[in-house]
């Protein structure tokens, strides 16, 4: 049983704890409306919040779900997990339910989660996402990063994949985008479960550095054609920069896993010094290496960066270059009135007579009498 278990909140969430659970992974969904969750055939345990159905891009609506229901959903988390040391909220960012409700439902499950570190998969959107997702995004990764136990968070950048893949349907992108969020974490566990006599990378190891509260990602580079120790770094560096994570922006990674995998030969390309020269050397490094014959593989897991300011501002910058326009729809929503020209056309229509009922012979003409 893994110890990593998936909570999918909202459409998105519920989306990624579908491909969880084709992995192997213990998973549940919280959604508020049941037309989307439950296209989520593979999820077994579901809760659907009472008296809702949807939020429609509101978060104010998802919070108030949390508030109105928090005893419920407690008490489902829960019931839904068990033996794990670790709980990933996966959701959406610009959405209403996933983003409104996910917060607020994190900072309660490290209140009533006993043993358990609480985490989250934070879905960003596209660069070209109108106003009110922009809006949705920036408010719900700001409550994100106040909270102040929160383990790993991973910020899966579908505008990554967009840029890998520029003419893929939206549909493709996030289908990827899960996909390889989900296969990424699942291979790191897959590792711990590895035997080496050359030092072993294990689940101790990895929750170490998945409980570092901060920004998370993992990649891998296959180093097949490298040559030198800066040509096997450079490779390194060039998945951190493809991976469907935000891009690293600065340095100040805290703690960082190293995993290598393929022939002894190419090991010898290792240099940790070079590896981390742009991003500064871990306060702690947990390696692990395995030799085969496979094609030579090196994973990296860097945890504790600051949330990515410059690929947040590219979402806030549009806002801010149209905001005096944006309050004007506002103020028009609430204001906006229709001034008739003719209102004083409105005596001209005549009333009819009242019809008074009478004996029918009265209705002939008098020489018909």
């Amino acid at each position: 049983m893994k110890s990593i278990g998936i909570l999918g909140v909202g459409q998105a969430g519920g989306n990624i704890a579908e491909i969880a659970t084709t992995l192997g992974f213990q998973t549940a969904l919280i959604n508020t409306n049941q037309r989307d969750g439950i296209v989520n055939t593979r999820v077994e345990r579901k809760y659907f919040v009472p008296g809702y159905n949807g939020a429609g891009q509101d978060r104010s609506i998802g919070l108030r779900a949390v508030k109105e229901n928090y005893r419920e959903l407690i008490d489902f988390v829960k019931g839904s997990f068990k033996n794990i040391r670790l709980l990933l909220v996966a959701f959406s960012t610009d959405g209403g339910t996933g983003s409104g409700m996910s917060p607020l439902l994190i900072e309660m499950l490290l209140d009533h989660l006993p043993g358990v570190n609480v985490g989250a998969i934070a879905i960003l959107p596209e660069r070209n996402v109108l106003a009110g997702n922009r809006i949705n995004a920036s408010e719900c990764i700001e409550e994100i990063s106040k909270i102040e136990s929160i383990s790993s968070v991973f910020l899966v950048d579908n505008d990554q994949m967009r840029k890998l893949n520029p003419q893929s349907s939206k549909h493709l992108i996030y289908l990827s985008s899960n996909q390889q969020v989900m296969e990424a974490i699942n291979n790191v566990l897959r590792v711990t479960n590895k035997s080496s006599f050359y030092g072993n990378f294990d689940e101790s190891d990895l929750m170490n550095i998945l409980n570092t509260r901060g920004v998370t990602i993992i990649s891998s580079a296959t180093i097949t054609d490298a040559k030198t120790m800066s040509d096997a770094s450079r490779e390194i560096h060039q998945s951190w920069i493809n991976s469907i994570f935000c891009p690293v922006e600065s340095a100040g990674v805290i703690r960082a896993g190293l995993i290598y995998e393929g022939p002894e030969n190419m090991s010898k390309l290792i240099n940790i010094p070079s590896i981390f020269e742009r991003i500064g050397e871990p306060l702690q490094l947990f390696e692990g290496t395995y030799f085969s014959e496979t094609d030579p593989t090196i994973t990296t897991i860097l945890a504790g960066f600051s949330f990515p300011t410059r690929r947040l501002l590219s979402l806030e910058d549009s806002l801010e270059k149209n905001k005096d326009r944006l309050q004007n729809l506002v103020i028009k929503e609430q204001s906006q009135r229709y001034e008739s020209k003719v209102s004083w056309a409105s005596g001209l229509k005549a009333k009819k007579p009242d019809k008074q009922a009478g004996p029918v012979a009265s209705k002939f003409p008098k020489n018909q009498k």
